[in-house]
């Protein structure tokens, strides 16, 4: 009997660059954005967030997530807080279905006028995804900006207020 061929979970690998500028002061934009078991109130693609340890903003802290974008698909995964300098950055490790590491920085350019980028280097363990990504993935990358664009339209009201 010939051995069955097994498709490698091999991840296809993301990297992206989010820059959200708020007419906010800087204390408003890191509250909001750090809020997130609020997000599936307002982003509409969060379906669930549930801070399982901690605060959600200190180191330890793990914050399970399922988001769906516009493709028929969830994805579920857990962001770990390794590093917050409070104002400035926070590093996160993500694990589950997106593997790799988040990054947000702060930067108060004048008052009210505050930018927050968002480092999102992650991989995909979806061995379907993982076997489509060659083909399709101008079509994932997009559905991720997609997603950014949503919350960003959904969190400026609540930071601009």
């Amino acid at each position: 009997m010939k051995p069955r061929r097994r498709i490698a979970a091999v991840p296809a690998v993301y990297h992206f660059r989010t820059d959200w500028a708020f007419k906010a002061p800087l204390s408003t934009v890191w509250a909001v954005v750090l809020d997130v078991e609020h997000y599936p109130g307002w982003w509409p693609n969060f379906r669930r967030v549930k801070v399982v340890r901690g605060d959600g903003k200190s180191p330890g802290s793990v914050i399970e997530c399922e988001v769906r974008g516009s493709l028929p698909y969830s994805l579920n995964y857990a962001l770990e807080v390794m590093k917050s300098d409070p104002m400035r950055s926070i590093d996160l490790r993500s694990t589950g279905d997106l593997v790799g590491t988040g990054r947000w920085e702060f930067a108060e350019r004048a008052p009210r006028d505050t930018l927050a980028t968002y480092f999102w280097d992650v991989g995909t363990t979806n061995p379907i995804l993982n076997l489509v990504a060659p083909l399709a993935r101008g079509l994932l990358a997009r559905n991720h900006e997609q997603v950014m664009a949503n919350g960003y339209a959904a969190l400026r009201p609540h930071a601009e207020g």
